[in-house]
């Protein structure tokens, strides 16, 4: 018989206690879940810290805006941005447009003022003011104000008008004919004055800035007012309040402080002056404020440049994007404060009196020629039709050689042989466009057969030369070293004409076409 046995014992299979598989992993996944930790928490810091930069930028990209609308006139964005926490260039370069420029490598601003939603004329513009800005060779702000009862006969889209009322009609036209939102309409009526102011002074006119009377009273009373030497007395009792009445308003010359209530009086009374009047104190206003934002330190208070920010989302419009704005900004970092050169075309042009100031180009017609409304035309060579060639000239000279205006020469104007008058003829076109015109005088010397022009040289400065080429190409006359004359009679430009002097008007001098 056969046995049959098990020559080994099967051991039996062992199975691992579960406590201690969840023990194992548990050491196991200890580390991976420090490092899952670890890394959600940096991945949480990080999106914290993208989302503060991205509120940052935000921030002072509107903030930048806002500099902007009261920095453009006096170029003070330098002090503005010397906080080192904040590189202006690096942001700048990364969120700015580069400004445009014309051919002469200016950048053309249209500044706008206009009351708010309560006042009597909504929408009507108070202030036309053109700033050509010079970054690359004077670094310099050239200020042209226009009267608001300017009448442009032809328009290419918004008919013939004031020109105070062209951004209301033509916003109202798109708004209720064309359909448009009111945004939108408001826009591209900004655009077209923009466009149109362009067309009559023969330049580019890159963008267009609109603020009403609520954010400059705000501006004002955000830097505690502003400091002001008032030129002369201002007694308006009909300065005018917000239901149609009166508000009487006086303030008297010299140094003044005001708020911004009394401010935008300051700026917009005319019952004392005139439209001409009112046009140099709003410049006087502007340089002021921003004057003492520099001084202050604008940037390094919070509190203030907050106030600044709602007052810019409230009540400024804009055809530049925000990105332009910094890129405008970057512009004016390197302008010089002193560099601004203001005037305000006025009628007063001397022709109907002795009366004559910088700027005087323009007249008032009759008013049955335009339905019993005063207007201003400006005065024409010949009288019909009516042209712009004078203020042309005007915009080629003091845009294009604002050199000669920041140098600001006195001139003396004499005659040594020319007709009788001339002299004064003379002197008063020069006076027209922004000349500083200080001598009217028959000369003590013999009658000169040739005109000449002679400077006086200063220490350390070379821009004699360039001035005695400068109206010795004018009036195409030659230059001469000063002669003896008396002190009296000479000035920085002396200007001597003689037999052969023939008066012509700067306009047929200069060539206004491009």
């Amino acid at each position: 018989m056969f046995t049959i046995r098990k020559v080994a014992e099967e051991k039996p299979k062992r199975s691992l206690p579960i406590k201690s598989i969840i023990g194992w992993s548990a050491e196991l996944s200890r580390p991976l879940l420090h490092w899952y930790e670890d890394w959600k928490e940096r991945r949480e810091h990080e999106k914290l810290q993208q989302e503060r930069v991205r509120l940052l930028k935000r921030v002072f990209v509107i903030l930048i805006s806002v500099l902007v609308v009261f920095v453009i006139i006096a170029g003070i964005a330098q002090a503005l941005f010397s906080v080192e926490i904040l590189s202006f260039s690096r942001l700048a370069s990364i969120t700015g447009t580069p400004p445009i420029t014309d051919e002469n490598g200016f950048t053309n601003i249209l500044l706008i003022g206009q009351g708010d939603g309560d006042h009597d004329g909504k929408d009507l513009t108070d202030t036309i003011m053109l700033a050509s800005i010079d970054a690359e060779n004077t670094n310099s702000v050239v200020l042209l104000s226009f009267p608001r009862d300017l009448y442009l006969l032809h328009t290419e889209k918004m008919g013939k008008g004031k020109l105070n009322t062209f951004y209301r009609d033509y916003k109202g036209y798109l708004k209720y004919m064309k359909e448009m939102d009111d945004a939108i309409a408001a826009e591209e009526a900004l655009k077209e004055l923009g466009d149109e102011i362009g067309r009559h002074m023969d330049m580019q006119v890159h963008g267009v800035i609109k603020v009403d009377f609520v954010a400059f009273t705000q501006a004002v009373d955000a830097l505690d007012g502003v400091d002001i030497d008032v030129p002369y007395d201002i007694i308006d009792p009909e300065y005018p309040d917000s239901n149609f009445g009166f508000d009487p308003f006086e303030i008297y010359k010299g140094p003044n402080h005001l708020d911004g209530a009394t401010a935008l009086k300051y700026a917009r009374s005319r019952h004392t002056t005139s439209d001409f009047g009112r046009s140099a104190r709003q410049q006087q206003l502007i340089r002021a404020l921003a004057q003492k934002a520099k001084e202050e330190g604008l940037i390094k208070k919070p509190g203030t440049l907050l106030n600044f920010l709602k007052i810019y989302n409230d009540n400024v419009e804009s055809t530049l994007t925000t990105s332009d704005m910094i890129g405008l900004l970057s512009l004016l970092k390197n302008l010089d404060k002193d560099n601004v050169v203001t005037m305000q075309l006025s009628d007063r042009n001397a022709l109907y009196d002795g009366f004559i100031e910088p700027g005087g180009f323009l007249y008032t017609p009759p008013r049955d020629l335009f339905e019993g409304a005063s207007v201003l035309l400006p005065v024409s060579i010949p009288e019909f039709p009516v042209t712009w060639n004078q203020i042309l000239t005007l915009k080629k000279l003091l845009f294009d050689t604002r050199s000669v205006y920041l140098d600001n020469p006195s001139v003396s104007v004499l005659n040594a042989g020319a007709a009788s008058g001339i002299a004064r003829k003379l002197a008063t076109e020069l006076t027209r466009y922004g000349f500083n015109v200080e001598v009217i005088a028959n000369a003590s010397l013999e009658k000169q057969e040739e005109s000449f022009v002679a400077t006086i040289p200063a220490e350390g400065k070379e821009e004699e030369d360039d001035l005695g080429l400068f109206f010795s190409s004018l009036l195409s006359a030659k230059t001469m070293q000063m002669p003896t004359l008396p002190p009296e009679e000479v000035r920085d430009v002396t200007i001597v004409l003689g037999k052969d002097y023939s008066y012509s008007p700067l306009q047929s001098l200069i060539s206004t076409e491009e």
